[in-house]
């Protein structure tokens, strides 16, 4: 096997390992499997919401974004869909991605938050850290917020 073949397989492996790790994302988040979710993240990862007008602040460090998004959903039924991710890759330990999204956020009766249905896409930066890909920087841009009762 070539240099350049191997160097395609562990390209593709991590495409792999980087497009899983998105769809673990979704799921833990819709499943409520908290524990896990912070697993995904870098020990320093920051998620950042705030330029779509939501409460929710720019997040530092695996630990808190698990704890707001746990404290801002764990009621409500989630639906989260990503879509055909663009990768490219900066280094061997670097990918920045752009997955299109859906999401449905339905909150229960009584509730002081507001129901909707988005679209939009994750701009993310993914690194490599002892073999394993994690999330490092997560952004949404969206392109259509419908909130309902």
């Amino acid at each position: 096997m070539s240099q350049s073949t191997i160097i395609g397989l562990e390209q593709l492996l991590a495409l792999e390992n980087i497009r899983n790790t998105k769809a673990r994302y979704c799921r833990y988040i819709d499943t409520k499997q908290w524990d896990t979710l912070g697993d995904l993240f870098a020990p320093d990862a920051v998620a950042d919401f705030s330029s779509e007008g939501n409460p929710i602040p720019v997040l530092t460090g695996r630990d808190t974004i698990v704890q707001v998004f746990r404290d801002l959903v764990d009621v409500a039924v989630t639906v989260h869909h990503v879509h055909s991710a663009e990768v490219e890759f900066v280094s061997e330990y670097e990918a920045k991605v752009i997955s299109p999204m859906e999401d449905w956020v339905t909150f229960p009766e009584g509730n002081e938050n507001k129901s909707f249905h988005g679209f939009g896409h994750y701009h993310e930066t993914f690194v490599k850290i002892d073999g394993q890909w994690y999330i490092k920087h997560t952004s949404l841009k969206r392109l259509r917020l419908d909130m309902f009762e």
